[in-house]
């Protein structure tokens, strides 16, 4: 799997740095285990097998560092197995990363990847995103959402999460028309999936006023 993770990373249509240090790749390749080892006790993705978990998964949340920077504080709600959280946390380690999760077995899936891949400045939140306290309230400068079911409801439950100027990153489902909202749409990215579908990833802005 080695060779087939260096290849993925390397894909020009992820747009990484083209030097990434050995520990990417064995952390993602620690990770794939984790997530099969996982899978027999828990549903964590519907894919079983490593390779099909890299080429749908993990290439798809590599997607969101387009929209990110390194050192942004970063919630991702509705993480399930990890995903766009954990790759993102791989790729830029210095991020702090809080992963939020309603089902108590997917975060002790979570907790142990964060501890195994020794994951620094990485916590599991265990909680549906509307009931996450409100000391949480704007401390974030970036939250994603990977499965979502419309771009409607991740506005709404995101927004109150970052500080003026932060980013809300998502993929747009196909064929949605955007609604109106408070939060202001900075860009919208074509993006292609490692099978050749193409999709957007929906970068929307909270206003600075």
């Amino acid at each position: 799997m080695q060779g087939t993770i260096g290849h993925i990373l390397q894909d020009p249509r992820l747009a990484l740095a083209s030097e990434l240090s050995s520990l990417v790749e064995s952390r993602i390749q620690h990770y794939l285990d984790l997530l099969v080892k996982w899978n027999h006790k828990i549903n964590l993705t519907a894919e079983k097998d490593p390779e099909s978990i890299l080429k749908r998964h993990i290439f798809d949340s590599l997607q969101y560092c387009r929209a990110l920077k390194p050192d942004f504080r970063t919630m991702d709600i509705g993480s399930g197995a990890g995903f766009p959280g954990i790759p993102l946390k791989i790729i830029f380690p210095e991020m702090p990363l809080v992963l939020v999760e309603s089902q108590r077995k997917r975060c002790s899936f979570l907790e142990t990847v964060i501890r195994e891949l020794g994951l620094d400045r990485a916590e599991v939140i265990n909680a549906r995103a509307e009931d996450i306290p409100a000391q949480q309230e704007g401390q974030f400068d970036a939250v994603v959402f990977r499965a979502v079911s419309g771009v409607n409801p991740c506005l709404a439950l995101g927004e109150r999460f970052l500080v003026a100027g932060g980013r809300l990153v998502l993929k747009k489902p196909p064929d949605e028309t955007l609604p109106e909202s408070e939060l202001s749409l900075k860009d919208e990215i074509t993006i292609t999936s490692y099978q050749g579908l193409v999709s957007s990833l929906l970068i929307y802005e909270k206003c600075s006023t």
